[in-house]
């Protein structure tokens, strides 16, 4: 079952169309990657569906409902959220506080009863509470709930900002370079904390450019160049593309191990 759609999708940024007709599927408990060179639309394209950017033109659907034009914080609600490039926690706060605040589309109780702390209000707090602790045990950050964010190393800071995206509930996560920076040894860690995630039945779609992180994790990979696409296929047929490999693995790429 189809999960995400997107029909003709064209963003234009004056005279520039960065995306352009782009049909992009994504089934019900798929992990799929979409890759091309700088400047390919990927991260255009996350942000179109993910409501940052309002397309030109096309059509996006996410559990068979229109989702085209809607702000971010509507599109998260039902289930469809995303995390960023770059590392964004919010340093100065605690590393559960961080996760509490990706919970906050699901808090229901209103002002008046946080201001005279409610039954209700406490029980959702406390049940709030529950579920950030068991995502920061999935990211494997267990223990480091009262330290600053800031001063995580860089790749838990890394897993900080994928639990603070999983504490928002979602069906359908989008991960924009989540082994950006990382070493060797981080990466490691990055691709199975993801396999986690996919396992515990969360679909996946993710943008990266570290081939191996990619073709070790993904089962379709979808490639992007000038705003269109290029194929799409399994790890290996996209390793082998005469086109992909020309315009970005380049002639001396080598297949992951």
């Amino acid at each position: 079952m189809s999960l995400l759609t997107c029909f003709g999708l064209l963003k234009r940024f004056g005279g520039l169309a960065a995306v352009s007709g782009v049909n992009l599927g994504v089934r019900q408990g798929e992990l799929v990657g979409l890759i091309g060179p700088n400047g390919a639309g990927k991260t255009t394209v996350f942000n179109l569906i993910t409501g940052f950017l309002a397309p030109t033109a096309g059509r996006i659907e996410y559990a068979g409902e229109e989702i085209t034009g809607l702000a971010p914080h509507l599109i998260a609600a039902r289930g469809l959220v995303r995390t960023f490039q770059k590392i964004n926690v919010f340093g100065e706060l605690t590393v559960i506080d961080n996760v509490l605040i990706g919970r906050h589309l699901h808090l229901t109780t209103r002002f008046g009863h946080a201001l005279v702390q409610s039954r209700g209000y406490r029980g959702e707090e406390q049940a709030a509470r529950d579920t950030a602790l068991r995502t920061l045990e999935t990211v494997g950050l267990s223990g480091w709930e009262t330290r600053q964010a800031k001063n995580l190393p860089f790749g838990l800071q890394r897993a900080l900002g994928i639990a603070t995206a999983l504490a928002a509930g979602p069906r359908l996560l989008l991960l924009d370079e989540p082994a950006s920076g990382m070493n060797t040894e981080e990466k490691k860690v990055a691709i199975e904390l993801i396999r986690r995630i996919h396992r515990q039945g969360t679909t996946l779609l993710l943008v990266e450019h570290d081939m191996n992180v990619v073709m070790s994790l993904c089962e379709r990979v979808i490639v992007l160049d000038s705003g269109t696409i290029l194929m799409e296929g399994t790890p290996d047929q996209v390793q082998h593309d005469p086109r992909v490999i020309e315009v970005y693995l380049g002639p001396g790429y080598r297949r992951p191990a």
